[in-house]
């Protein structure tokens, strides 16, 4: 595991929210605590996010391919799908800009993008 340097950053239209921490790296996965909510990025073929906190979400990753997720609250389950318009993997940034729908609502544009450096 190597302690890394993190910047997150998530918009939605004109929303930005952006966490700026330390935290923990170990192989392929990136691990951050952002206001109790707990953020572990797999890396792999597919790029997986997930959060928990008082919900569970799981989105996946891969350029061009519409995917199934998973979106569990305290008021029941949801019908999620993403498709990945853009995805780059390189130097230590991770960005992704999809759209996002829930329970066949209209869907809605995403730009993720992590940073991360070994802290020394």
């Amino acid at each position: 595991m190597s302690k890394i340097n993190i910047i997150a950053t998530l918009q939605k239209g004109h929303e930005t929210h952006k966490f700026q921490g330390k935290d923990l790296k170990n192989k392929n996965q990136i691990i951050y605590i952002d206001k109790n909510v707990q953020t572990k990025i797999t890396i792999k073929d597919i790029i997986t996010i997930e959060r928990k906190a008082d919900y569970y979400l799981k989105l996946n990753f891969k350029k061009g391919i519409k995917q199934k997720g998973i979106y569990k609250t305290n008021y029941g389950t949801l019908n999620l799908t993403t498709i990945t318009e853009n995805l780059s993997y390189e130097n230590g940034e991770i960005k992704i800009t999809y759209k996002q729908s829930i329970n066949e609502s209209p869907p809605e544009t995403f730009t993720y993008i992590l940073k991360f450096t070994l802290d020394t």
